[in-house]
C-alpha cells in the first residue's frame, strides 16, 4: 500500500459549494469552494476517462470519471476536515491549536522551512488519546529536542545518519519551526522527537527517539505538520503490557524499542478513519509472506490504547488500524484485507496490494507512517 504524508489526504469526492468561516470568510457560488480568498471549481470532468487533465491540487476519481479539489488543498493548517455522516461533503472546523511561527520563503537553492506541532503518539494521561493532543507542559518540551533527518538514510545506517537540520521548540504553544532544511534526492524528511542532548544509542531519559516521515519538494515549505513523541514511561508501561513471551523470536534484542519498530497506522484515505481486518505483508507481490513479527495495538473496554495483541493470535488488525512492525528493517511493507476479519470499512473497500512504499526503523527507534488504503 502507498504509505504518505500524515496530513489528511482525501479520496477526491464532492465537496459543498460554500466551505464555512473556519477557512476564509468568503462565499462562493454553486460547483466551487473557497481556497485562500478565491472560488476555485469543485471539479473539472473530464471527457477523455483519464485523469491528464486534473491540475494541481485536484485528484481523479474513476467511479464519476472527474477530478476533485482534495480537502487538505482548501482546509489550511489549524484546520481539520470534518465529513458529513454520508461522507459527501467537508467544511473546515479549526482544531483550536497555537498559531505557528511563520515560515520565510524557500532560499534560492531551495531549502526549505518546516513547522508544525508536537503531539503525543498515545496520551499517557488520557490513553483514549491516540496522535490527538498537543503537548503543551513547557517542562516537558524543555526535555526535549527536533531534528530532521533523511528517514531513509536512517533507517538505513542508523545513528550514523546525519541531521538535515535542528527545530527550535515554543515551550508555551507545542509548536516547531525548522528552517533551512535541505531536501533529500529521495523526497522525504523525518521529524524526530529526542531528548535534548540525546548521545549516539542512549537510553531514553524523558522521550523514545521517534520519528514520522513527510513527502517534500525542494522548494516547496511545508506547514503544519506534526512532531510524534513517546516517552520514556508510557515506553515502559508498554514494555510491561507486553511481557517477555511477546517478543520472542521476533527480534535479537527481544525488546520493542531495542529492535527498533516501525508502527503503521493503516486508514481509509478519504475519511481518515483507520481500519480493521487489514493482514499486514511485506515483499514485491500478492504472494509475498506477511509479517509475523507484528504486535497490534488494541483498546480495551474503556477505549484505552493499552492491549497489544500479536500477530500469531489474531492476523489482522483491529478498528485502531495500529501495527508494530518488530526489528530494525527497511523494506516494503502493505497490506491487503483478510477474508476472515468482520465486516468493516477496509472490507468494503478492499486495499490494494500493487501500491508498496519503503518504511522501516533503526535499532532503539520508533518510526511512526501512516499507510492508505487505495480502492481497487
Amino acid at each position: 500500500m502507498e504509505r504518505r504524508s500524515l496530513i489528511l489526504i482525501a479520496a477526491v469526492i464532492a465537496v459543498p459549494a460554500m466551505i464555512l468561516a473556519a477557512c476564509e470568510n468568503v462565499e462562493c457560488g454553486e460547483g466551487t469552494v473557497d481556497k485562500n480568498g478565491v472560488c476555485v471549481p469543485v471539479n473539472t470532468p473530464d471527457a477523455t476517462g483519464s485523469d491528464s487533465l486534473c491540475g494541481p491540487g485536484s485528484y481523479w476519481n474513476a467511479d464519476v470519471g472527474q477530478c476533485f479539489v482534495d480537502p487538505a488543498e482548501v482546509c489550511g493548517p489549524g484546520t481539520e476536515v470534518q465529513w458529513n455522516d454520508e461522507h459527501t461533503s467537508f467544511t473546515c472546523v479549526s482544531t483550536g491549536q497555537s498559531d505557528l511561527p511563520e515560515c520565510p520563503p524557500p532560499d534560492q537553492n531551495g531549502k526549505i522551512c518546516i513547522n508544525g506541532w508536537i503531539k503525543w503518539l498515545v496520551n499517557p494521561n488520557d490513553e483514549t488519546k491516540f496522535i490527538e493532543d498537543v503537548i503543551t507542559d513547557a517542562s516537558l518540551l524543555g526535555s526535549m529536542e527536533i531534528v530532521i533527518y533523511d528517514p531513509l538514510d536512517y533507517a538505513s545506517v542508523g545513528s550514523a545518519s546525519q541531521p538535515l537540520g535542528y527545530a527550535t521548540i515554543d515551550p508555551a504553544t507545542g509548536t516547531f519551526i525548522a528552517k533551512d532544511i535541505q531536501v533529500p534526492g529521495n523526497g522525504y524528511i523525518g521529524i524526530v522527537v529526542r531528548d535534548k542532548d540525546w548521545s549516539d544509542q542512549s537510553e531514553p531519559v524523558y522521550w523514545a527517539f521517534t520519528g514520522h516521515a513527510y513527502k517534500t519538494t525542494a522548494g516547496e515549505n511545508r506547514t503544519g505538520l506534526m512532531a510524534v513523541a513517546v516517552s520514556k514511561e508510557l515506553l515502559e508501561r508498554w514494555r510491561q503490557r507486553m511481557g517477555t513471551d511477546f517478543m520472542e523470536g521476533a527480534c535479537p534484542q527481544h525488546d520493542l524499542y531495542e529492535c527498533g519498530t516501525w508502527i503503521g497506522i493503516y486508514r481509509e484515505v478519504s475519511s481518515g478513519q483507520t481500519i480493521d481486518g487489514v493482514s499486514p505483508l511485506y515483499g514485491q507481490s500478492y504472494f509475498d509472506f506477511p509479517v509475523e513479527s507484528t504486535i497490534y495495538l488494541d483498546k480495551d473496554e474503556h477505549g484505552q490504547y493499552n492491549v497489544f495483541t500479536p500477530a500469531s493470535e489474531r492476523p489482522y488488525t483491529s478498528e485502531t488500524g495500529v501495527v508494530f512492525y518488530l526489528g530494525a528493517d527497511l523494506t516494503n511493507y502493505y497490506g491487503i484485507c483478510s477474508n476472515e476479519a468482520p465486516d468493516s470499512l477496509c472490507n468494503q473497500w478492499g486495499l490494494s496490494w500493487s501500491t508498496q512504499l519503503q518504511g522501516g526503523s533503526a535499532q532503539r527507534t520508533l518510526f511512526v507512517e501512516y499507510l492508505d488504503a487505495k480502492k481497487q
